[in-house]
């Protein structure tokens, strides 16, 4: 009776050890709405490998510095949820003229942990509302990182414009 009492006492301490390691994971690596608000720069994760992450290279049909190296990105779940990031060397015509270059930068691998808060994901829009999350963040400086673009112990940060088009419909 007492090894049958053991075995049962043991499973379900191992148990509630990987219930707690299982809650507290979840909490550490998870985006947190009020760190969010809080902060003034925020990172887009893009996976062209799931279903609803989009790149388009964009050309245009004049021959223009402006649309050099012009990427649209997308989460795109339904016509009415579509949050477009646009990538381009410059933000407008007039930065062209002045010489003003959207920020891009090489990060080290530990950049993701460090800033694990401020990273969001299709997952983390999906989970708490395109239009709401959309609204959070478009007044802030906005950077993308391209899972694709992830070489060794590098990764690309790109300065985007965020946009929402059916986000302001009634």
């Amino acid at each position: 009776m007492r090894k049958i009492h053991h075995k049962i006492a043991n499973k379900t301490k191992i148990i509630l050890i990987l219930f707690i390691i299982l809650f507290f994971k979840g909490a550490i690596y998870s985006q947190s709405l009020d760190e969010i608000k809080k902060t003034d720069t925020i990172y887009i994760y893009i996976d062209r490998n799931k279903k609803y992450s989009i790149r388009e290279e964009t050309f245009g049909n004049e021959k223009s510095e402006f649309y050099k190296n012009y990427i649209m990105y997308r989460f795109n779940p339904d016509p009415m949820n579509i949050i477009s990031f646009s990538s381009n060397t410059y933000k407008n015509r007039d930065n062209i003229k002045k010489g003003i270059k959207n920020d891009e930068r090489i990060e080290k691998k530990s950049f993701l942990k460090k800033n694990k808060d401020i990273i969001l994901d299709y997952a983390f829009f999906e989970k708490n509302g395109f239009k709401e999350i959309f609204f959070e963040i478009y007044k802030k400086t906005v950077y993308l990182i391209d899972k694709e673009e992830i070489k060794g112990r590098k990764i690309k940060v790109k300065q985007v414009d965020i946009a929402c088009y059916t986000c302001f419909e009634e």
